[in-house]
Parts: C-alpha cells; structure tokens; sequence
C-alpha cells in the first residue's frame, strides 16, 4: 500500500522514549482545563443524555443529532456519576483532541522532519474549528486522533491497532466505512488468517449503529434520516453542493498549510522528495481527497455535508502542509549552497509570521463564541430557579427554548430531549435564550394565553402560560 514505511528509513520522534506518557499528559491537561468555565455543545449535551437514559432503561433517541455509538461507550458510565457526566465527556473531548496533536506531530516527523511536525501540529492546534471543537466537547477531537493514529500505527507495521482505531473512526463518523472496507480487504490479501477479527470488527459497525437506534426511536435508520434533514445553511441547498463542499475545505486550512500543499505538489514534481517519504505522503493525500469527494459525492444526494463532516481530511492536510513546508526548504538549501542555512531560516521565519497572523484573525472570534456558550449554560440553572423551579415550569405545560439549546434545557430540567421543543403549543413554559453571541433571541409569541414572563436572569427569559387558551 502507498501508506507502507519502513521504520528503519525514518524512526519516529517519541519511540525510544516511550508513546503512552504524552497521552497521560494530554488526559491530565484535559482534567486541568476544567478549571476553565466549560460546558458541551448540542451534540454532546445529546449523547450525555443518552448514556442517562441507558442507565435507567429508558433510551429515546428520535430527537436530537444523529446517533452516534463510540460517544456513548463513555457516557453511559459517566452517567453513574450524576451530575460529573458532562464534565468527564469534556475531557474525554480534550483529551482526544491533544492526543490528535501529539500525533500530527509525530506523523509530520516521520514524513519532513521535526520543524514539519510542528508546523502541521500548530496548524491543527490553532485552527478555529480545532478550538471550538475541543471546548465545547465535540467529537471531532477524537476523530482525528483515531484517523491519525490509525494511519500511525500502520506506518509502524501494527496492522490490528490501525485496524481498531480505523473501526473506533467508523463508529464515530459513517463517512470512514469505505476506506474500512477498503483496509479491511487489504489485510484479509495480506493475510487470510485475520478474517475472525477482521470480521467481528467490521459487524461490530452496524450492530452498534443500528441496534441502539431501535431501541431509541423504533427505526434502525433514524440516524440516516436525520442525517438528511440539513439546516438551511447547509452546502446541500446550494447550486453546486460540490463546490460548496471543495469551498467548505479550503476555508478550514491557514494560508502556510495551503502554501505547504502546493510546495509539496512541486517538490514531487521535481523529484526532490526525501527518499521513503513520498509514498507515506501521497497515501495520506489519496485519504484526504478521497473523504472530501466521498463528503461531496453524500451531500449531492442530500446529506447534510456540515463543514464538520470535513475535519479528518482537513487534520491530514494540516500535517501535509507542514511536511511540504519543510520538503520545499530543504530542497531550496541544497541549491542554496553556502546559503542554505539563510533560506531555511528565511521559510521558518515566514511560516511563524503566517501561524501568528492566522491565529490572530481566527481565534479572538471564537474564543467570544465559546465564552457565550459557557455564559448561557451556567445561568441556566439560576434563570429556573428564578422561574419557580423545574417542578413549576414541567406542571405547566410543554417545554420550549431555542432549537439549538434543547438538549441542554433538557439535561438540566432531567426530562428526555422529546420532552423540549422549539415551537410553543400552550399550555407551555418558555424558555427564551439567543444562541449565538449578538444574536436577538427568538421574540416571545404575541400573545401568550393566560401567560406572562415571570423571570429575566442573565440571558435568559422564563415565561409561563400554563391556562386553557
């Protein structure tokens, strides 16, 4: 395969001293950043509810996100620690999301250097989507690090632990099942005496996409039906969802990284590339643009096509942008001669120049944007108890609140995410927030019967109209 590396050609940075310390580091600084304020997101806050409802026999998924299994193998024990279950997914979230960086770099060592595993490693770590991801305890973090550390773990000739990892990304996002398929034949070719394993791990996707899901809402397809209800936004209702989705992808990626792509484009043209690197290189390239044309090609048929859906192939990239980087400046110091060393020095001072410039436009905005999420999460509680409690707003009526803070109300009131809606039928309770920052919240109906609001805390507006209309 184009991934194969010898690892007597280029030996990774980490494998004399030992590969588990820096994720025990990454899991304590996950537990560190909880000192931060913090809270989940939609998604999360959905699959938190989820693993509660496991533990009461009790699972009602036919609302909210998409079902997805690795999340709830962790917060289905979570959920035995009550009100800690949102703050353990969140470092589990993190956790897998410095794990991700730790393997970039090693990845970008392997293939360009050391100065190649930082550059694509900072470019991973300081991309908006990265940070906000991360803070709101999005599963993308462990996407990557499973996408990444799968390609890793090959590299190194640990085919069974490339293969897990692979399955662990498959039960994360369905858009990995292909190129499953794909590694899964590869190895059965290599070795037919795999097939047992093999076998249980590729059944192990639809039994753990499928089964909950029928026992959650009835259909063993809700998740693909909800896939296929897009926001309004969505590349799907564009003229070219294709090219919304090739759009979507370059946005995602710094100025340096694109630079670096197109300097590793010319570097194998020019057959400079560091020998027993190009091929590495040009299979995790295949990776990435095979996902985002396999995005592209579901979002043409009426998939959502969220630019989330992109993260892997834009973490890949990332880590390719830093190896072309370093390729391109070791193939210009050669010609340089004597003043190899200014142009090298020339390139690092420039990337820098870009990694600071990017994060200076990128992450003050998100940043806001996350302190927002965090302000709104914790007034909650105060702006119920303002309202005359939970038990006072589930006695009057349906629950209401802004659609994208559902599984949030719903978690902090204890009722399924079904027991909250968006669009009030009275008698009602009404919970009234804007999601984003420097959004006007949705107005109140104009008339609410026999209501009136009863609170105002924070962002928040509680109103009741618990009589006959």
């Amino acid at each position: 395969m184009l991934l194969d590396a010898r690892p007597s050609v280029v030996t990774p940075v980490l494998a004399r001293t030992g590969f588990w310390w820096p994720f025990a580091a990454c899991v304590g600084l996950a537990f560190l950043s909880l000192l931060l304020p913090s809270t989940p997101t939609y998604d999360p806050w959905a699959w938190i509810i989820w693993g509660r409802e496991i533990t009461q026999f009790d699972l009602l998924t036919t609302s909210g996100p998409s079902w997805k299994p690795l999340p709830i193998l962790f917060t289905t024990p979570f959920a035995l620690f009550g009100d800690a279950a949102p703050y353990l997914w969140l470092v589990v979230a993190r956790a897998g999301t410095l794990g991700g960086l730790v393997v970039a770099y090693r990845l970008g060592t392997r293939l360009g250097g050391p100065a190649a595993g930082v550059i694509g490693a900072a470019a991973l770590a300081l991309a908006p989507w990265t940070v906000r991801n991360a803070a709101l305890g999005n599963s993308e973090g462990l996407l990557v690090l499973c996408v990444l550390w799968a390609c890793d773990r090959h590299l190194d000739g640990h085919r069974g632990q490339a293969f897990a990892l692979a399955i662990a990304a498959g039960m994360l996002r369905p858009e990995a099942w292909p190129f499953l398929l794909l590694y899964a034949a590869w190895l059965l070719w290599q070795d037919r005496g795999r097939w047992w394993w093999i076998g249980l791990g590729l059944l192990s996707l639809p039994a753990a996409w499928l089964l909950p899901e029928k026992w959650g809402s009835g259909s063993f397809w809700r998740a693909a039906e909800r896939a296929q209800q897009p926001n309004a936004n969505s590349p799907a209702f564009a003229d070219s969802p294709t090219l919304a989705i090739l759009g979507d992808a370059i946005e995602m990626l710094p100025l340096y990284v694109l630079i670096g792509l197109v300097a590793a484009v010319v570097v194998g043209l020019a057959r400079a590339v560091p020998v027993g690197r190009g091929a590495p290189a040009l299979g995790l390239a295949g990776l990435a643009a095979g996902w985002i044309i396999l995005v592209a090609a579901m979002t043409e048929a009426g998939y959502a096509g969220n630019q989330r859906y992109l993260v892997a192939p834009a973490a890949l990239l990332c880590v390719l942008g830093g190896v072309g980087i370093s390729w391109a400046a070791g193939a210009l110091a050669i010609r340089a001669g004597e003043h190899g060393r200014t142009v090298v020095a020339a390139i690092g001072g420039a990337t820098i120049a870009l990694i600071i410039t990017g994060a200076a436009s990128g992450l003050p905005n998100t940043l806001r944007g996350i302190g927002y999420q965090v302000k709104i999460a914790d007034q909650l509680e105060g702006a119920i108890e303002a309202g005359g409690g939970a038990d006072r707003l589930k006695a009057c009526g349906h629950l209401y609140t802004n659609a994208y803070t559902v599984p949030l109300v719903a978690w902090t009131i204890g009722v399924h995410t079904n027991d909250v809606g968006f669009r009030p039928e009275f008698p009602a309770a009404i919970l009234r927030v804007a999601h984003v920052r420097d959004q006007r919240p949705r107005p109140l109906p104009k008339r609410l019967p026999n209501g009136r609001v009863v609170a105002r805390s924070g962002e928040w507006t509680i109103a009741l109209a618990c009589g006959p209309s």
